[in-house]
């Protein structure tokens, strides 16, 4: 079983046609109609899942409770706010450290004690480069990613013992997700920094999730995943 946090995000929905092929999976979103086209897949069901909702959050932990088998967990939830430091609402910084950091911890909790008592799990957190660089109007999106990274490491040596691997996909920058978010000279600029002048592919991120669902000795890794950013 593979639980999918953020299956309709842009970068869900182009990984789902390559994990469905590898295993069941569910896929949570905050509204069904936006996985339609899946519905009909045999190896695909859906939840509904509000990470800043914390009756959602118990709602979709009480499914998970209930699973069992060996199941890879991954996390693709993720919102960006735009602005510099000092002009962010309370209410903006919180929305983004709850859908990127803390939405999560429950299903986490929820999800180790089943991975516990087969003995295997993998734990899959999605950071990103701006989480370990300087990016104007990005300090709630750094923050967020930042913690997750530093957090999967715990969770690496907390439970690598019970067959319980965890590692972070450091991101760059795609062709389909918050890069539509940038203006076309911020773009154009972030292509003159990647060596072969191409953002990266959802399969190329789906390669990396393959090769950690097969190995018991990867963990607590940070894979950056950036065509060589410089």
């Amino acid at each position: 079983m593979i639980l999918l946090i953020g299956a309709s995000s842009d970068i869900g929905k182009q990984l789902l046609p390559l994990l469905l092929e590898k295993d069941h999976v569910l896929g949570t979103t905050r509204n069904k109609k936006k996985l339609a086209e899946f519905k009909d897949h045999d190896n695909f069901s859906c939840a509904e899942l509000d990470l800043q909702n914390k009756s959602s959050v118990e709602s979709f932990c009480k499914q998970v409770a209930k699973l069992d088998g060996k199941i890879t967990l991954i996390n693709l939830s993720s919102i960006s706010i735009d602005k510099l430091f000092m002009s962010y609402a309370a209410e903006e910084w919180d929305a983004v450290i709850n859908i990127n950091l803390t939405g999560g911890v429950k299903i986490l909790q929820t999800a180790i004690p089943v991975m516990m008592r087969v003995g295997w799990g993998r734990i899959i957190n999605v950071s990103s480069v701006v989480a370990q660089s300087c990016v104007v109007g990005a300090s709630a999106y750094s923050a967020s990613k930042a913690a997750v990274i530093a957090m999967t490491r715990s969770l690496a040596h907390e439970y690598g013992r019970f067959g319980i691997t965890a590692n972070s996909l450091v991101l760059g920058y795609f062709d389909t997700g918050l890069i539509h978010s940038l203006d076309g000279e911020r773009q154009k600029n972030i292509l003159e920094r990647i060596p072969s002048k191409k953002f990266g592919s959802c399969e190329d991120i789906y390669f990396a999730i393959e090769h950690i669902m097969k190995s018991n000795y990867l963990n607590g890794s940070e894979i950056i995943i950036d065509g060589g950013l410089l």
